[in-house]
């Protein structure tokens, strides 16, 4: 079973957390820019980034010791598919810092599934999806996207009421038939991007 990823890491603060590949597309760059500027207002504060080849992890984590912020971010490389509801569950705030494409990322139904408030790009990619009412929407700037998550990590209240919406959303707005359509289509994101070759296997068992 996963362990309590806050006793593993000794964090006792808020912790974001990002699940996906690391892609140029994906925004990390962006979302360690923004980090770096969240950390001179809000210092204890962790960033856990779910995912990844080997080559860039390595190439983000010197990223981040360039930015100084490498103390509060923790690359955890790939994951097992059947863990990802458990990771997100331990996440104080979501984010997805996408700063390309048009089609809606599929991680974004399991990201309002769990509850948990998310700060997204303000651009088609998400906003097919999400709105104001579900997500926090920013710009695609580290200063925007910084300001984003200062806001929920500073106000308890609108990460209770985003990420209520949420789920909300999910369960009212989306059949058993719907569902197991996008559920689809996640494994069929995660075998590209979070675990290659495991997907298949859930979906052949679901």
């Amino acid at each position: 079973m996963l362990s309590n990823l806050k006793t593993e890491l000794q964090i006792d603060h808020l912790l974001v957390m990002y699940v996906g590949n690391l892609e140029t597309y994906q925004g990390v760059d962006l979302l360690l820019d923004s980090f770096a500027l969240v950390l001179q207002k809000a210092t204890q504060t962790s960033l856990v980034i779910v995912g990844g080849e080997p080559v860039d992890v390595q190439k983000y984590q010197r990223n981040a010791e360039q930015l100084n912020i490498h103390a509060h971010v923790h690359f955890l490389g790939q994951k097992p598919v059947k863990d990802l509801g458990l990771y997100l569950s331990q996440a104080d705030i979501l984010v997805s810092p996408r700063i390309k494409g048009k089609n809606t990322p599929m991680k974004l139904y399991s990201y309002l599934d769990s509850g948990k408030p998310l700060v997204a790009t303000n651009l088609l990619t998400h906003t097919q999806l999400l709105d104001q009412r579900l997500a926090m929407l920013t710009e695609p700037t580290p200063e925007e996207f910084s300001q984003g998550l200062l806001q929920l990590i500073q106000d308890e209240s609108l990460r209770l009421r985003l990420g209520t919406a949420g789920k909300q959303f999910v369960e009212q707005k989306h059949t058993y038939a719907a569902f197991h359509e996008k559920l689809t289509e996640l494994y069929d994101w995660l075998q590209t991007e979070v675990v290659p070759g495991a997907a298949s296997i859930l979906r052949d068992s679901a």
